[in-house]
């Protein structure tokens, strides 16, 4: 059962018995955007507090899925661990740390997963958007400089499936987890691999240039740490690259149909 995030004043809370809830509306959203308003996110923090007493009282696990901004008031020095103190400067940064708190401080089977920036097929993600503008046969310019482990929408998927078989089965796991695909990256260097994919498709492929100004990571979030999740859940990263070329191909295809 999927509902949005403000139809839940509505929501028949016996439903969540036996259930496991799968938080994963902040995270859809600020995709592409630093946050949503202020009001907005009051009101949605308190639907989420009533849903999350409900899990307490039925002990209904709740899995909250967030990404590195909450770090991103720290200049990079490190994979972050899920130890360490959040320093938020963004908003969207800032609103995932305010959710974090109360999934941490209410549920009682609280489960938080972290992970990077997400890749995908659709028009309006990084993957996508570098992709068309290549098409167009202009020079695209990227940074070089800032770091990050870029993660396909299938792979955290197939992260968040294996954690709700666990905790399905009674698996006592709650707290913070981490997991982006492996793979460390600059957004030049991920276009140079995605035109290396997409030249098999598509000719031509526009030129990339290094330009310290140029499209960086969206969202810009850092390199996490994800030995817990290996750990606790038996869960192992995978490389990014593995996803790459049938997604640069479907997007390739997409576009010249």
């Amino acid at each position: 059962m999927v509902i949005d995030i403000d139809d839940l004043h509505t929501f028949d809370t016996a439903l969540l018995r036996d259930a496991i809830v799968i938080d994963a509306d902040v995270l859809a959203r600020c995709q592409l955007i630093d946050g949503v308003s202020d009001d907005c996110h009051t009101r949605r923090l308190t639907a989420r507090e009533s849903v999350l007493q409900s899990c307490r009282a039925l002990e209904a696990p709740y899995l909250f899925l967030s990404d590195g901004r909450v770090f991103d008031g720290i200049e990079q020095s490190h994979d972050y661990l899920e130890a360490d103190d959040l320093v938020p400067a963004s908003s969207a940064g800032k609103q995932f740390a305010e959710i974090e708190d109360l999934v941490m401080s209410v549920a009682g089977q609280g489960v938080i997963l972290r992970t990077g920036p997400l890749i995908a097929e659709e028009e309006g993600n990084f993957l996508g958007d570098c992709l068309v503008t290549m098409r167009e046969g202009k020079v695209l310019a990227l940074n070089d400089s800032l770091m990050s482990c870029p993660t396909p929408v299938a792979d955290i998927a197939r992260v968040v499936s294996g954690m709700v078989d666990q905790l399905s089965c009674g698996a006592p796991c709650c707290g913070v987890y981490h997991y982006n695909s492996s793979g460390v990256a600059s957004a030049y260097e991920f276009a140079e691999v995605v035109c290396a994919f997409a030249s098999q498709f598509v000719a031509p492929v526009a030129d990339i240039a290094v330009d310290d100004a140029g499209v960086t990571w969206t969202p810009s979030v850092p390199v996490l740490s994800c030995g817990k999740v290996l750990q606790h859940f038996g869960i192992k990263q995978l490389p990014w690259r593995a996803y790459l070329p049938r997604m640069v191909r479907a997007v390739c295809e997409g576009v010249s149909k």
